[in-house]
């Protein structure tokens, strides 16, 4: 299966109307169908193409090719399907969202620029972490309890420009799944979702396509290698982001030198008809300095895959995988002088064995091993009084192992189940030093344990079974059920929901247990008019052990025991998800509506009552449309609406030494005003709109936050100078924020 520019789908439908019978297409585009000897027809479809009908006359086994073009270009009416007219409601997942890189096209943009993780926050029981940033909330999680994957090596810093864009270039992105809580069993190690993105493949064509924005520019190119057999694409950006940043209402955010650049290639080489061979690459770096402050960090990933066709309907891949994070702070203000490192570092082998047969039945089984290597941090510098200082956290080792099956299977014509069971087992591994911890969360003499290389010290089991069902009442409407139980072994220690670069990755050890979450969902799925209008409706509850947060005031950065600054609990996380999505028509996009809440409950955190958990935003609305106003013109909007996050604020002052010291009580009993926003923008196609003409343009027009509402972004409390009343002081990001970008596209 593959489009016009001959790029393999994954995810396509081919459906047969005689036989009533149909399948998804694999990672590499491939399908498989049995079917007894006779005229079909074959309906093929895909999300922003148009929908292909082929008569074929089958006789025997062979192989069949479908190709599909991208009808937004070439059509009157844009009609956008889902990747089976009703696999919405006959698919036994629950949680599942997937967009295409079209559609994330549609949507308007921070600065013009593209951004998968913006348009991910769109989504029902989806909320932005903070106020234009790239991290985000699943059903109340934290954002470290999102598995974010690249061909399946893992992202642990999506962001860019300190988290305002993502570090997936749209341009590269083949397609992307979202998994809200009931996560495969072929994935593990978090608690609430697995982001999956893909990486577009090289095409047997020559082809150039670039963008110039007022913030960044981007090129791709792409084509064959010595013969059609092997592909490359390769894509960059750079930003000029510090260009642009006067725009910001703030005094402090102009000031700074920030931008970034970035790099995705990809090789795939067809060996024979049952061997593949394919490598993906990416590397990001990222710049932020002004006059006291100076921060640089980059993300790498790798993955090296081979799959091999045991024979039509059983197939493997094995990866050699590999990322790396890393980060370094250089600060020369009055109090502090000196530089800062750390990173952390994931080798890894992955082998999956996929066996299908019939038309919805298959079995998936395989392993999953990586080898994580932590550097928490290394500092050396001079203190105000002159004094020389350097901090080592010990670094640490851990290896984590994974045995899985999966199979999903359809009983009846109404009913069919997906089930699996994941097995886990995680080591800590020296040469580190390590720490046991009492109940004052102190380290008592002699509980400073040194481990010699190489030994293994301390380990953790995981058994983390998966079941989900499906009744269909008939092509229209079903109901679905499903539960999962998750672990999660490696942890973010961070200060701040928006996140930072500084944030400290951190494994289970002696100290910190696995996280635990067990999640039940359920939800009715229904659609009309013939496919075009999808709703639906899902209900969750997670309850979650081992949950990690701070305690009052403590001290992360630089603490070569960060431990003794953790404190842990029990989370419970539920909620109502409500969405009608319209796929066909000129007017395309959907609105949801979430009702969700997210409690923590600590002994020694809010004297051990439960208090909202930094993601708790009961109410949160999102409308996103597209209107293709003609061949040439399309208008994109969107409204957001989000409860405001919960805040912990001073209670009272008291004086001591002539300082003046705030009182906090409960933790997070205020919220900031709720948050709202609109954006719009407008594409415009130039030149001779022909089928086959190799060159294309196109202008985008966006403006974000569209109404210049001032949301707010931080809240700080300040002293009047005259008669020293106390008083807050919001700090917002942006108000409204035009832009324009211009893109060109050539095929041979």
């Amino acid at each position: 299966m593959v489009n016009n520019e001959k790029e393999s789908l994954a995810g396509a439908t081919v459906f047969v109307k005689k036989a009533a019978a149909g399948v998804q297409t694999g990672i590499n585009g491939q399908y498989q169908l049995s079917l007894p000897a006779g005229v079909y027809t074959f309906l093929v479809s895909y999300i922003g193409y148009k929908e292909l009908s082929q008569t074929v006359d089958l006789r025997r086994d062979t192989v069949i090719h479908f190709q599909l073009e991208e009808e937004s270009i070439y059509l009157n009416e844009v009609v956008v399907t889902s990747s089976r007219p009703n696999i919405n409601v006959v698919r036994p997942e629950m949680g599942l969202e997937r967009l295409s890189s079209t559609q994330i096209r549609q949507i308007p943009s921070l600065m013009g620029e593209v951004d998968i993780l913006k348009a991910i926050q769109l989504l029902p029981g989806v909320q932005a972490a903070s106020e234009g940033t790239s991290g985000f909330s699943v059903r109340g999680g934290s954002p470290d309890q999102n598995l974010i994957l690249f061909e399946d090596a893992t992202i642990y810093n999506a962001s860019h420009l300190m988290g305002f864009f993502s570090v997936f270039n749209n341009d590269a992105v083949g397609d992307i799944s979202l998994y809200k809580g009931d996560i495969p069993a072929s994935h593990g190690g978090r608690l609430s979702s697995l982001l999956d993105v893909t990486a577009r493949e090289g095409t047997p064509d020559w082809g150039v396509s670039a963008g110039i924005g007022i913030i960044a520019s981007r090129l791709l190119a792409e084509g064959p290698l010595f013969s059609d057999n092997i592909t490359f694409l390769v894509a960059g950006r750079r930003t000029y982001a510090d260009l642009f940043l006067p725009l910001a209402a703030e005094e402090n955010i102009r000031d700074v030198d920030i931008h970034f650049s970035d790099v995705n290639a990809k090789i795939q080489a067809r060996i024979n008809a049952g061997n593949y061979l394919s490598f993906t690459g990416y590397y990001g770096r990222d710049v932020f300095k002004n006059n006291d402050l100076g921060m640089k960090f980059s993300n790498r990933t790798y993955t090296l895959r081979w799959k091999h066709l045991f024979s039509d309907n059983f197939f493997t891949h094995v990866e050699i995988l590999g990322s790396s994070y890393d980060y370094r702070m250089e600060a020369t203000t009055s109090a502090l002088t000196g530089l800062w490192d750390a990173s952390i570092i994931d080798n890894g082998l992955r082998a999956d064995f996929i066996y299908s047969y019939g038309e919805d039945n298959s079995f998936r089984f395989g392993y999953h091993s990586v080898f994580h290597r932590f550097a928490p941090g290394d500092g050396q510098g001079l203190l105000p009084d002159g004094k020389e200082y350097s901090i080592h956290i010990a670094k640490k080792q851990a290896w984590e192992n994974s045995l899985y099956f999966t199979g999903q299977h359809r009983v009846s014509g109404h009913l069919a189940l997906k089930y699996g069971l994941r097995v886990t087992r995680f080591d800590n591994i020296g040469p580190t030093t390590d720490y046991r911890i009492n109940e004052h969360y102190a380290v008592p003499a002699g509980d400073t344990v040194q481990v010699a290389a190489g030994r293994f010290y301390n380990h953790y089991y995981g058994i983390e079974p998966r079941v989900g069902a499906v009744w269909a009442f008939n092509d229209r409407w079903s109901v679905k059920a499903s539960y999962s139980r998750t672990e999660q072994y490696v942890h973010l220690l961070t200060m701040s929901t928006a996140g930072s670069p500084l944030d400290i990755w951190v494994p289970s050890n002696l100290t910190i247990r696995p996280e635990t979450a067990q999640q039940t969902a359920a939800g009715v799925f229904a659609n009309f008019f013939d496919n075009a209008l999808e709703t639906s409706l899902e209900v969750y509850y997670k309850k979650m052990n081992q949950v990690i947060d701070f305690k009052d005031h403590p001290q992360v950065l630089g603490n070569d025991v960060v431990e003794t600054e953790i404190r842990t609990g029990s989370g419970e996380n539920y909620g109502v998800e409500l969405m009608v999505r319209k796929n066909k028509g000129k007017m395309h996009g959907w609105v949801s509506y979430t009702w969700s809440r997210a409690f923590r409950t600590i002994g020694s955190i809010n004297d051990g009552k439960p208090y909202s958990a930094p993601y708790d935003k009961p109410h949160n609305i999102n409308v996103v449309l597209s209107y293709d106003i003609s061949r040439r013109l399309s208008a994109s909007l969107n409204w957001i609406y989000a409860t405001g996050q919960p805040v912990t604020f001073p209670e009272a002052y008291y004086e001591f030494v002539g300082e003046r010291i705030p009182v906090y009580t409960q933790r997070n009993t205020y919220r900031f005003p709720g948050y709202h926003r609109m954006d719009a923008s407008l594409a415009i196609q130039l030149g001779k709109l022909r089928p086959q003409k190799k060159w294309k343009h196109e202008l985008n027009i966006s403006l974000y936050n569209l109404y210049n509402r001032k949301n707010p972004w931080l809240i700080s409390f300040r002293t009047d100078g005259t008669d020293g009343s106390q008083y807050a002081r919001m700090t917002y990001l942006f108000g409204i924020v035009p832009s324009i970008s211009y893109n060109v596209q050539f095929r041979q």
